[in-house]
């Protein structure tokens, strides 16, 4: 169990080496609000962008997925760097039922809601294995970076994560 554990992380070390996080840091949403988001979700409350941003990188699971696709519902292009960067989500529910499996996957939403935002499509595919994964992510990274050095010279990337969306 150790080295199976001990692999694992030093695979996702490997294939994450050199990737610097795109989104501004955020910190994760904290256990005790898990709950209080789930419920505003299926009341389709009014959630803060950064509540959402928060749950993206989360403990629970489930949250993570649904605050992907809550971005893309939301269509805010200051959410793009954090869905970019839960492309490399690599929780998945084991015997979800769903019509397509990736749609319990935080990466499936997270892609669907970058299309929905940028009308881009890289061919991010959810269950493709991980190399040709990256390459898609490495794609969604260096369109976003074009993007900021085209609208932004600087190249200060400025985001409002206050600001209240509705749907």
């Amino acid at each position: 169990m150790k080295v199976s554990i001990t692999i694992l992380i030093a695979t996702c070390a490997i294939a994450f080496a050199g990737r610097v996080q795109l989104a501004p840091k955020v910190d994760p949403l904290p256990e005790s609000e898990v709950g209080v988001l789930f419920e505003k979700l299926q009341k389709h409350e009014t959630i803060d962008l950064e509540k959402l941003y928060q749950a993206l990188i989360g403990p629970q699971m489930t949250l993570r997925a649904y605050a992907a696709r809550e971005l893309g519902k939301y269509g805010d292009e200051s959410s793009i760097p954090y869905l970019i960067d839960a492309l490399s989500d690599e929780s998945m529910h084991v015997g979800a039922k769903y019509i397509d499996a990736g749609m319990s996957t935080t990466r499936y939403w997270a892609n669907d809601s970058l299309k929905a935002i940028t009308g881009q499509d890289f061919k991010f595919v959810w269950k493709d294995p991980l190399e040709q994964r990256e390459k898609a992510i490495d794609a969604w990274r260096e369109w976003f970076q074009k993007k900021m050095k085209t609208e932004q010279p600087d190249g200060a990337y400025r985001t409002n994560v206050s600001r209240q969306l509705l749907r």
